[in-house]
């Protein structure tokens, strides 16, 4: 297996998107940004929730024979464990964050996709492209029913609303799931497995860098399978940031932020 990713921060800001790789597992995640001025609850910050379960997450699959879902399961519970004396986990603002990650094991490919980050497999039989986009129907539902009380406020209290509003359901059978500070939530993991010897390419994305796709429709899975193939991570990540800028007002692609962290990689077989 050969590995190539790129990782890009959204302009002016720290990146909350980590990516780990080693010759057999491959980990992506994205953590939850929050509008400014809110406190996380956590002194340590997204970043830093982000890099400590993704290291630890990419340890546990490389070093033990346990499934995917428990090797999630067990790093949430780990980095919960890690700053619970220091920090507050329950406030609804705790750093979160999605994950994918797929791992080589015998004969087969395994992987993992929680929340709204994709794996994309290109295979004997065509692409299978897995994602689980509750987060971002839970948004737009929750846009249109709070659209009266959200109607005068300034741009800066109708995101504040609204996160407070997404976080409510978040880790619930009615809304979504990502990783917090809750072990559940490995348990609504996306999972499977293909035969190696079937798998050309995979591709790790978050929802920054499969924007083209999700959110712009301007490509299909397809087309941003041959970008990737052809151009590398940093080639779609590039594609991904000309049309972002050429649409900075949100007109044409109706988005909450202009730009978001993006991060692509790429598993050639």
């Amino acid at each position: 297996m050969r590995i190539s990713f790129a990782s890009s921060p959204r302009p002016g800001r720290e990146n909350e998107d980590f990516v780990i790789a080693s010759p057999d597992v491959a980990v992506v995640l994205d953590g939850a940004g929050i509008p400014d001025g809110l406190s996380t609850g956590c002194v340590h910050g997204v970043p830093w929730f982000v890099q400590q379960l993704g290291t630890e997450l990419h340890r546990r699959a490389v070093e033990q024979q346990a499934g995917l879902t428990e090797c999630l399961a067990d790093s949430i519970h780990h980095v919960s464990q890690m700053h619970a004396s220091t920090c507050d986990l329950s406030n609804p603002m705790t750093p979160t964050a999605t994950v994918a990650m797929v791992r080589v094991r015998g004969e087969s490919l395994e992987w993992l996709a929680l929340s709204d980050s994709t794996i994309v497999i290109n295979g004997r039989d065509g692409l299978q492209a897995v994602s689980d986009h509750r987060v971002s129907d839970v948004t737009a539902s929750q846009r249109i029913d709070m659209a009266a009380a959200l109607k005068g406020l300034s741009e800066t209290d109708r995101r504040r609303r609204l996160a407070y509003a997404q976080r409510d359901v978040m880790n619930q059978a009615e809304g979504y799931w990502v990783a917090a500070h809750d072990p559940k939530a490995a348990e609504e993991a996306l999972t499977g497995s293909s035969p190696l010897v079937d798998v050309r390419t995979v591709a790790l994305l978050t929802d920054g860098a499969a924007r083209p796709v999700d959110d712009f429709h301007e490509m299909t899975w397809t087309e941003a399978m041959h970008h990737l193939e052809s151009e590398g991570p940093e080639g779609l990540i590039d594609r991904t940031r000309a049309m972002e800028n050429a649409d900075p007002n949100a007109e044409r692609w109706p988005r909450r932020k202009c730009h978001d962290d993006a991060t692509a990689a790429l598993l050639r077989f």
